[in-house]
Parts: structure tokens; C-alpha cells; sequence
């Protein structure tokens, strides 16, 4: 089963002689392709210029979690704001060893059987590729980002903001296997939107690796 996490965090009001922001608003945003065709899994985060950014106040969150499920990262893309705690848990009745592929904090650990969980608190902003020593067809992906507003689109390739503070933003759209510098495309926008934003994301997107094994195999105790 595949978890989607759409998180919105509310913030603050900014108060005195900046008088940057004033209201907050509701945006939602529509991702397509060329084709018209919705593009759903895709992390849209929004940043605001440094003095709307200062305004914003960060709200204590549970852990975020990635769990290990059927042998797969669960879900496969994860973002989660900078300075928060990441857990991970595995629902898997055989051992995992996670590990970091790649990105700007390494880990590696084991998780065992039977809800085996452990925890990591990312203070970088980047993105973190994962995968396992044990079964080498397992990859996910983690976006850390420095914003509390951060959603991934639905199915129908919408992400909805409720209640972001009206100012001017750069709105990055962002996926592992869009084909574009970074894997990520950015613009301006402003708030409060006037109807729905439909971005047409040009960039090709590559197949995503398929998260089974050829070749499976039963794990060995004592690992």
C-alpha cells in the first residue's frame, strides 16, 4: 500500500514594521503534462522571499515515517521539513539494512523484524536517496526541504495549501525521476490565487525502477 502524506503546516502572521503579510489563503494547484494528463506523486514546496519567510512560525510535528512493507520503501517519496524527525519503521517480518545511497546525511542501519524502528533528525535541506544492503531492488526517496509548505499531488495531480500566508513565492515542483537539472523546475508565483494554478510540467519523467526482485529469496536468521 502506497502512503501519500500531503502535509500544510499554518504559520504565523507577520506583526510590526515589515507589514509583508497581511492574510492567509487557501491555493491549490493542478500538475499536468503536455498531454493534459495529471501528474500525481510529485512534491510541489513553496518558499517565500527571506522577510515573509522570518513571519513563519514552525509548528511541533509528529515523526514523519517511512515504513519497509512487502520489501519496499512505503511510500516511495517522502518530503518532510528541515529539523524535523524522520522514522523509520519496518513492518516486514524479515530484516532490513538501510542505507543511504546518497544526499547530504549517510546513514546506515538495520532495522529488524517485527516493527523494528529507528530514528534520524535531518537539519540539511536536500535529497536523499535510499536503498537497501539486503534486498538491492528497494529505493526511496526523501526531500528535505527549508518551508513548511510542502504537498505531493493526489491522483488527480493537485496539491492544496490551506492555509498559506499571502506573499510572493518560488513554487518548486520536484521527483526523482523527472529528467531536468536537479529533478526539480521552479517559477514565481503570488498568493492568494484567484482560481486553481494549472502547471504544465514539460520535462520528461523516466520509469520508475520496479520495486520487486527477480529473484526473491528467503532472508537468513542471525543477519
Amino acid at each position: 500500500m502506497n502512503y501519500r502524506r500531503t502535509m500544510a503546516l499554518c504559520a504565523g502572521l507577520l506583526i510590526g514594521s515589515l507589514g509583508v503579510i497581511s492574510e492567509v489563503s487557501a491555493d491549490k494547484f493542478r500538475l499536468v503534462n503536455p498531454s493534459g494528463e495529471p501528474m500525481p506523486d510529485l512534491v510541489v514546496y513553496l518558499q517565500a522571499n527571506k522577510a515573509a519567510q522570518s513571519a513563519f512560525i514552525d509548528k511541533i510535528s509528529l515523526p514523519v515515517e517511512i515504513h519497509q512493507q512487502d520489501k519496499q520503501f512505503t511510500p516511495y517519496i517522502t518530503v518532510m521539513q528541515k529539523g524535523h524527525e524522520l522514522q523509520f519503521v519496518n513492518d516486514d517480518d524479515i530484516t532490513h539494512h538501510i542505507y543511504s545511497a546518497a544526499g547530504p546525511k549517510r546513514f546506515s542501519f538495520k532495522l529488524k523484524k517485527d516493527s523494528g524502528t529507528d530514528s534520524i533528525v535531518f537539519d540539511q535541506v536536500g535529497h536523499i536517496s535510499m536503498g537497501c544492503n539486503v534486498h538491492d531492488w528497494m529505493s526511496g526517496h526523501l526531500l528535505v526541504v527549508d518551508t513548511p509548505y510542502f504537498a505531493i499531488t493526489d491522483e488527480r495531480g493537485e496539491a492544496e495549501f490551506d492555509a498559506i500566508p499571502d506573499a510572493d513565492y518560488t513554487l518548486t515542483t520536484w521527483h526523482p525521476q523527472l529528467s531536468v537539472d536537479n529533478h526539480r523546475v521552479s517559477q514565481q508565483i503570488s498568493t492568494p490565487l484567484s482560481q486553481t494554478l494549472i502547471i504544465t510540467v514539460t520535462a520528461p519523467m523516466a520509469d520508475i525502477p520496479e520495486q520487486k526482485s527477480l529473484d526473491d529469496f528467503e532472508f537468513l536468521e542471525g543477519y
